[in-house]
């Protein structure tokens, strides 16, 4: 688990009641996790109020931040990420908190996000996955264009509990974020971890959710995408059989497939990578975070 820091809000806050504007204390307290937000990393914003809330929403690099009441910790609890791409710097999380009387407290705090840099790989692959033919190239723009669809889907329900954790128990051969560099030219960045995994492993979801995709692509092989709610998907890769249905609703640990070779790979093991609102962050620093049930 990784450490939090808490933060105050600016001394004053918005207050807007009836159509009107006043100044007021702030009651909000932010917390951060981890005490060191990264490009590609995903986080945890969480508010106590010292008066009684209804509600929060919170925008944060002109994305949504959805928020549930936690009863253990008594706070309010929101879970982001951040592009990998994104440069050192603060980014102003805008947060509107909702009173039992409908009253609106506006709140805004520049968070800060720190430079993580990535290392490079070379890979040597078969020529046809970097130089497809005409006809295969038909196929993966087709497959593109469906993933796109899929991946804007942002489902407004929370399907997930508690923590997620790892789709099997085996070593890391390939963390999140290497540049990946296909026969001397880069062609991506490693948006994932990749697991030694025989062929016919066991895959296990890492959460509750609804299976959103299970077939197979070119590039990805046999894949079964994940949507936890609130914009969280969860992708398992390169699997050699699918064990669930598009449209089935699943459990932490249920078997999605059987881990394989197919796909763009080098060899057999599984590739699992998590997207959050349209950005992969890094599935080992997900496992980490203290979410709630």
């Amino acid at each position: 688990m990784k450490p939090a820091i808490t933060i105050l809000f600016w001394l004053w806050v918005t207050v807007i009641s009836a159509g009107a504007q006043t100044e007021a204390p702030n009651p909000l307290t932010l917390t951060l996790e981890p005490e060191r937000i990264t490009n590609g990393a995903p986080c945890i914003f969480s508010v106590a109020s010292s008066v009684k809330l209804k509600g929060m929403a919170a925008t944060w690099q002109e994305r949504r931040i959805f928020f549930d009441f936690d009863s253990r910790t008594r706070k309010w609890m929101g879970l982001a990420g951040v592009n990998i791409d994104t440069v050192a710097g603060y980014y102003p999380l805008a947060l509107v908190a909702t009173l039992a009387d409908g009253t609106l407290l506006n709140s805004t705090y520049d968070v800060p996000v720190y430079q993580l840099r990535y290392p490079t790989d070379e890979l040597e692959v078969a020529r046809e996955f970097t130089s497809p033919s005409k006809a295969t190239q038909k196929r993966i723009k087709a497959e593109q264009a469906l993933k796109s669809r899929y991946f804007k889907i942002v489902t407004p329900q929370r399907l997930w509990r508690g923590a997620f954790t790892p789709p099997l128990n085996s070593v890391i051969t390939d963390f999140f974020g290497i540049q990946r560099m296909f026969n001397g030219e880069r062609q991506s960045v490693h948006q994932g971890l990749d697991f030694r995994a025989a062929t016919g492993t066991p895959i296990a979801a890492m959460n509750s959710g609804v299976v959103l995709l299970a077939r197979n692509f070119f590039y990805e092989g046999g894949m079964v995408v994940v949507d936890h709610g609130y914009g969280l998907l969860t992708l398992y890769l390169h699997l050699s059989a699918l064990r669930v249905r598009e449209g089935e609703a699943i459990q932490r640990g249920q078997v999605v497939g059987l881990s394989g070779a197919t796909g763009r790979v080098t060899s057999e093991h599984l590739h699992v990578g998590v997207r959050w609102q349209g950005t992969y962050i890094d599935p080992a620093k997900l496992f980490q975070l203290s979410l709630p049930q």
